[in-house]
């Protein structure tokens, strides 16, 4: 059975699961409270943040949940880079020895990371990366976001073409989880000069019914993201989408009057169809897409400094009010840039650079930018990477 899994803002300040309402069932969390105080038919993924390895840090991190039976996976870490070119290197034998270790001491547990794609949205590849050999991690989040602002049809190809380049990098579909993009506007920056807006009803059963297509059974299925982050619109705000959402994840709908009604077969069109028995979901991180990202403001320039509690990757404190926060995907943590401050260089008044807040201003219009391939990544990165887990600080 498909579970469902929506990042961010999972837990209100009365302690209840609020993404139940839309049918999910795999909890966000990042505490032994939080995971004890679920639904009886809820479990919970426990982001962990880590990538150095079996350390003291991991053990002690990992030792409170052993054992508990509302664990299903473990999130190691969000969009680790395999490189140390944009953040933190974190090596295959690394995430290795931590799967390995919880599998041993944690017999059932999954383990779990999303993947950086080291090329584009229209050319993605995660080639000499990860891997369930070299990695023996269980599952592996892919994560296209097709529905941007600088292109007239939104390109659902970037599902089959994320979803071909897992396969070809050694991630067999049995492997992969689809992430679903639930979230537009607000400060994130896409990799091809745009900004990310929110789907519609209609888009997103399109996008399910990609990705029922392309991975039609998976473990877990993601929505990224059920709350904002970054400025932007997200699935806790829109009955729309967590109409769709229901009738994915449960076979019923509601209407935005808050009624239920039946569906009847898969549709891509209509906003009140259902999207197939599939999973789909696109929003996971876009880490790793190259070529000139960026966002406009008025002034434009776009800054990679977080706002509103998001974390990987770049810290509060941005020059600029559009920020291009790193992690995406559903991030707890933020991405370490700093090592990046010397390797961007642009010809634009808004050149890349980094304050000691570790944020990153980048020129709004990829026409102008003319930043070196790390740093277009870097603002890529800091674009939409950084941010899965920050609601966890």
């Amino acid at each position: 059975m498909t579970l469902h899994y929506t990042a961010g803002n999972n837990i209100n300040a009365q302690g209840t699961y609020t993404p139940a309402a839309a049918g999910f069932n795999l909890a966000d969390v990042s505490s032994v409270d939080e995971l004890n105080a679920l639904p009886a038919n809820v479990k919970g993924m426990v982001y962990l943040d880590q990538g150095d390895g079996v350390t003291q840090s991991f053990i002690d991190a990992l030792k409170p949940y052993v054992g508990n039976s509302k664990v299903y996976a473990f999130y190691l870490k969000d969009e680790p880079d395999p490189t140390g070119q944009y953040n933190t290197l974190v090596t295959a034998a690394n995430l290795k020895a931590e799967s390995d270790y919880i599998h041993a001491n944690f017999p059932g547990a999954k383990t779990f990371i999303t993947m950086m794609n080291m090329g584009s949205s229209e050319n993605p590849t995660f080639a000499n990366t990860y891997n369930p050999a070299n990695t023996h991690i269980d599952l592996f989040g892919i994560d296209p976001y097709p529905v941007r602002s600088d292109m007239s049809t939104v390109d659902y190809s970037m599902i089959d073409k994320a979803v071909a380049a897992a396969e070809s990098a050694g991630i067999s579909v049995d492997h992969i989880v689809p992430v679903f993009q639930t979230f537009g506007g607000g400060n994130w920056a896409d990799d091809s000069g745009g900004h990310y807006v929110m789907p519609t009803a209609a888009q997103e059963q399109t996008m399910l019914a990609h990705w029922a297509a392309a991975v039609p059974n998976p473990a877990f299925d993601y929505a990224y993201a059920w709350g904002s982050q970054n400025g932007d619109t997200a699935l806790e705000s829109s009955s729309a989408l967590q109409s769709v959402f229901l009738q994915h994840n449960t076979g019923t709908s509601t209407t935005a009057g808050g009624t239920t009604g039946s569906t009847t077969g898969s549709t891509t069109g209509s906003s009140g169809g259902s999207t197939t028995t599939g999973t789909g979901s696109t929003g996971g991180t876009t880490t790793g897409s190259s070529s000139g990202t960026g966002t406009t403001t008025g002034s434009g320039t776009t800054t990679g400094g977080t706002t509103t509690g998001s974390t990987s990757g770049s810290s509060s404190g941005g020059s600029t009010s559009t920020t291009t926060d790193g992690s995406h995907h559903h991030h707890h943590h933020g991405l370490d840039f700093s090592q990046l401050t010397t390797s961007a260089t642009a010809t634009s008044p808004a050149a890349v650079t980094t304050s000691t807040t570790q944020t990153a201003t980048a020129t709004a219009s990829g026409a102008t930018d003319t930043t070196t391939d790390a740093g277009t990544h870097l603002i890529d990165m800091i674009g939409h990477h950084t941010d899965h887990h920050g609601w966890h600080l």
